[in-house]
């Protein structure tokens, strides 16, 4: 059974009817609310989005750019890291020295640094001094007899164990001069003041355990 309506009624929907376009509805007041709340939401989600891209893609480039500078580094040093020296007591005073280079290219300009504060000479004048030599072949350990350390220091007047080894000084066969010292391997910091370069090394030649074949 169809509900009665007024005319006025009627009239009003024929009205409404008439200036809606063809084929068009109305939104429903609810969704269009919904639609313009969620807008700026999405933007700023985005935007958010975008910025820890960027923060993670920065960082992975920064870690890419650290390894790359340490593994240069690593390279750069690789040789001179393989030069090493120690000593060994010979009698109460003196020492024997024993340089190594345990590398596959020989180190050249080679210089033995003895301090000598102590040795009963004028500090200013033969506080360091130098014992120079050409080089040390590749995979060779180069042994100094006591006897023949104290006999070149005592041209600079320091009396036997006066002036114990403190610094080996070389060049790598890149053309880096370095220095290694008890603290470690470090860019060469040592000025040739006092010594003599002696061109061939008094000392004995030994095949260099662990060399790197």
């Amino acid at each position: 059974m169809r509900r009665a309506t007024s005319p006025t009624i009627r009239a009003r929907l024929r009205s409404a009817a008439r200036r809606r376009p063809p084929g068009s509805t109305a939104a429903p007041p609810a969704t269009r609310a919904l639609g313009h709340n969620l807008a700026p939401w999405a933007t700023a989600l985005s935007a958010i989005a975008a910025a820890i891209g960027l923060f993670f893609s920065a960082t992975v480039a920064s870690s890419s750019v650290d390894a790359t500078r340490k593994q240069l580094e690593r390279d750069r040093r690789e040789q001179a890291g393989r030069v090493s020296y120690w000593t060994e007591w010979a009698g109460e005073t003196s020492e024997t020295v024993i340089i190594a280079n345990r590398s596959l290219d020989p180190v050249t300009r080679v210089d033995l640094w003895f301090y000598a504060p102590d040795a009963g000479i004028d500090p200013a004048t033969h506080e360091w001094i130098f014992m120079g030599f050409d080089a040390i072949p590749p995979c060779t350990r180069l042994v100094f007899a006591a006897q023949d350390i104290d006999g070149f220091l005592r041209g600079y007047g320091v009396l036997p164990g006066g002036a114990p080894i403190r610094a080996v000084q070389f060049f790598d066969s890149d053309g880096k001069n370095w220095s290694r010292d008890p603290d470690g391997l470090r860019s060469a910091e040592h000025e040739r003041n006092d010594g003599e370069d002696l061109l061939a090394a008094p000392a004995r030649q030994e095949p260099a355990e662990h060399c790197d074949k």
